[in-house]
Parts: C-alpha cells; sequence; structure tokens
C-alpha cells in the first residue's frame, strides 16, 4: 500500500483513541478545500479533539455514502482512511495559540531598542 502523510485538526475521536478523524485543508488550481480523513492506530494515543497532528501510514480509500443535514437525497463521496497511522507530531490548541502570539507583529518588536 502507498505511505501517506498529513496534517490538520482532530475532529472526532473514537473507539478508544484508536481512531482519529482530521480535516486537511489544501490548494488546489488556486482554490482551498477541506478533506476528512479517518486514521486508524494500533492503540490509543495522546492526541485531543482541536489538536493539529501529523500522521503517516497507508492510504487506503472507498466509495461512501451520507445524507447531508436538513437533506433527504443521499451523496456519494470517497472516504480517505490511513490504515496502521502513527502519529509524527501534536500541538494542543495552546501550542498553536502561543506559536501565534509568538510569530506577532507586536511581539517581533518587543524587545526593539526604539
Amino acid at each position: 500500500m502507498p505511505q501517506i502523510t498529513i496534517a490538520g485538526d482532530v475532529n472526532l475521536i473514537g473507539w478508544e483513541g484508536k481512531r482519529l478523524s482530521v480535516w486537511e485543508n489544501y490548494e488546489s488550481n488556486g482554490k482551498s478545500f477541506s478533506r476528512l480523513w479517518t486514521c486508524w492506530f494500533d492503540s490509543s494515543n495522546a492526541a485531543q479533539e482541536q489538536d493539529w497532528v501529523e500522521i503517516t501510514g497507508e492510504l487506503s480509500t472507498k466509495i461512501g455514502s451520507y445524507t447531508p443535514k436538513g437533506q433527504t437525497e443521499v451523496k456519494t463521496v470517497v472516504e480517505h482512511h490511513i490504515q496502521n497511522a502513527q502519529l509524527v507530531q501534536v500541538r494542543t490548541k495552546t501550542q498553536q495559540n502561543d506559536s501565534v502570539e509568538a510569530h506577532s507583529p507586536s511581539a517581533m518588536f518587543e524587545d526593539s531598542p526604539f
């Protein structure tokens, strides 16, 4: 199976931490899109909802379907999965906020002599 690495925000945790749903944001042809990944782990992991994660594993896809809220028509979609997933890195919401503050213009000039 092909290996893949994705990064995004944890949306949902299930199966005692062995399944993570992750929203990946990407651009294609100048437009922004989001893609939902379901990542399957052998054991529970330390990620929490809203954490930013980088995950690597085996790519798996299948055709699925769902009914959007407020609608009755079933939509056909491609479901994206990562089997035998491994966490490469995790950034908590606090770490993400600290990183943004550290790179803000006011923080960059905080120690300037003028």
